[in-house]
Formats: C-alpha cells, structure tokens, sequence
C-alpha cells in the first residue's frame, strides 16, 4: 500500500510543481504586460484570457490533491470538537468517503463540460487575437480526478490500516494514529 501512496504523492507533488510554475509564467506575463503597456504603449495580447483561462485554473484546480495530502484545506469543527476522539477519527475518516463522491461527481461533470467544449472548439476574442480556451477545461477533471483517487485512497488506508506512504503532516486528531515507524518516515521527508 505505501507504494500506492508514493506514486499518488508524486503525482501530487508534481501538480505543485506544474502550479508553481504556473504562478512564476503569471507573474512574469503580467509584467511584461504592464511594461509593455506602459513604455511601449503595446500590451500582451489576451493577457487577461490567458490569466484567467489558464494560469488561474492550474493554480486554483491542479494542486487540489497535494493540499488533501498535506491536510491543508480548511476544516470547521463546530460539534465535531465536542465528540470523543475515537468519535472524531471515525467521523474525519468517513468524510474521506463522502469527498470522494462528491469530487468524483465533479470530476464526471468537468470531464463532459471539457469535451463539450472542444468538440465545439471554444475560444476567446480579446484585442484581435483569438485564443483557444478548451484545453484548460480538462485542468477541472484532472485536479479533480487526483483527487478523488487520493480520497478513495485515503478512506482505503482507514479501513484496512495500512500505513500510507502519502507524507501527511499529521493533524491533531490523527497524531494519535501516527506509530513511531511514521513518525521516522515523516521526519525523513522534512
């Protein structure tokens, strides 16, 4: 299983690097927009198009899976806190779950909006040039698909007790879980 794991955390990480990059192009587009636009009075063509269609969704949608195996999405406990540990862990565990089915309803959805959008070859006007935006609506699917793949891999490890081999940073609740072999494996990663 942790094998699973380190596959699924190197495809995580590699969706981090691909948004890292992504920030860095965004910035250095901008840039040259601006200077473009401003000493040379000739902007960047379809700046805006691109920020929004591609840069924003690689950064917003791809890495959504690392965050989830770095228990970094935000969570509101309000009477969750009030239940008894072993309560709280098997409720957290459960929702892996319920996640899954959630982001795999929008991983289907995402996925036939995407071909839609291709097969009727979508695309943006802005200031003359055309850009084609029906590539970037597989980014959804595929942040999403990860995902859902690393939620149903998540709940897999709860039931059968396996040791992950994803490199989470415990949260409170599971630090209690993690035995003396994860904390080694965790204190190698760092």
């Amino acid at each position: 299983m942790t094998a699973i794991g380190r596959l699924l955390r190197m495809a995580t990480d590699l969706t981090l690097i691909i948004g890292l990059i992504a920030v860095a192009l965004m910035m250095f587009h901008i840039t040259i927009d601006v200077v473009g636009k401003f000493t040379l009075n000739q902007p960047v063509p379809a700046t805006i198009a691109l920020v929004s269609s591609y840069y924003m969704v690689v950064i917003a949608f791809l890495p959504i899976a690392y965050a989830e195996t770095r228990n970094s999405h935000i969570t509101v406990e309000v009477l969750t806190e009030l239940f008894p540990q072993r309560a709280q862990l098997h409720l957290y565990s459960w929702s892996y779950l319920i996640s899954a089915l959630i982001y795999g309803l929008l991983t289907y959805r995402s996925w036939n909006e995407a071909t839609r959008a291709q097969e009727a070859g979508s695309f943006i006007m802005e200031q003359g040039t055309k850009l084609l935006v029906w590539p970037s609506y597989y980014l959804l699917p595929i942040g999403c698909g990860l995902m859902t793949v690393v939620l149903i891999y998540r709940f897999v490890i709860y039931v059968t007790g396996a040791k992950s081999g994803l490199g989470e940073v415990p949260t409170m609740l599971k630090a209690a879980q993690v035995d003396a072999s994860d904390e080694a494996d965790l204190a190698k990663e760092s």
